[in-house]
Order: C-alpha cells, then sequence, then structure tokens
C-alpha cells in the first residue's frame, strides 16, 4: 500500500509548506527521509536545507491527539522561519487551521 499524502501552504508565511504523510510503513518513510522512526506513532521533520517546509508523519493508528502534538511542533517552526513573533491567539489559530486541514485530509475532503 501507497502513503497518503498532502502538502498545506501557509502563503502569508513565506510559502512556508508542511507535508502530511499518513505512512502505511513508517519506518520505510523515516529511511527516506533519513530520519529514525524506530518506535514512533508520529514525527515532525524539517530539514536545515529545506527551511520553507516541514513533514507531520503518522501512522493510520494516530490519535487526534498524537497528530496535534506534532502539529503543534510545526507551527512553532512556521514561527520561527517566518520570524514572526509568536503569541497565544496566533499560534492557536494556526494550529487550528493545520489540524483543521489534517482532518479534511483524513476524511478525504478539501
Amino acid at each position: 500500500m501507497r502513503n497518503r499524502t498532502t502538502t498545506i501552504r501557509f502563503p502569508v508565511f513565506n510559502g512556508y509548506e508542511v507535508r502530511v504523510i499518513c505512512a502505511r510503513d513508517l519506518a520505510a518513510t523515516g529511511r527516506r527521509l533519513k530520519e529514525d522512526f524506530t518506535g514512533a506513532e508520529a514525527c515532525f521533520v524539517y530539514k536545515d536545507e529545506h527551511p520553507a517546509m516541514s513533514w507531520i508523519v503518522f501512522s493510520p493508528k494516530a490519535e487526534p491527539d498524537t497528530i496535534a502534538h506534532e502539529a503543534s511542533h510545526a507551527v512553532r517552526h512556521l514561527f520561527k522561519f517566518s520570524g514572526a513573533a509568536e503569541d497565544d491567539e496566533a499560534f492557536a489559530y494556526h494550529l487550528a487551521y493545520l489540524v483543521g486541514r489534517i482532518h479534511k485530509f483524513l476524511k478525504g475532503r478539501k
């Protein structure tokens, strides 16, 4: 089986992208990203050579709270990448947006 993937863009943050991968084989996906996902249910990954993107990788069995946890890492990295000041409301707004888009992706909606 193939992985399911989508890309979520944040145009207001210099086109930052979060690539979301629902991985059938987490270990194999980790190897492709040159990461060790041993024992993980979900992971957040960023690469210095690709500063305008990050990845959230999770198994189909990942619970919603785990996905939200990894999404929070992605939003923090988004703010760090863009140099934007992180306040509670801005963080909460962008976290809700990202988690909502991931939820729609998992439900098969755009």
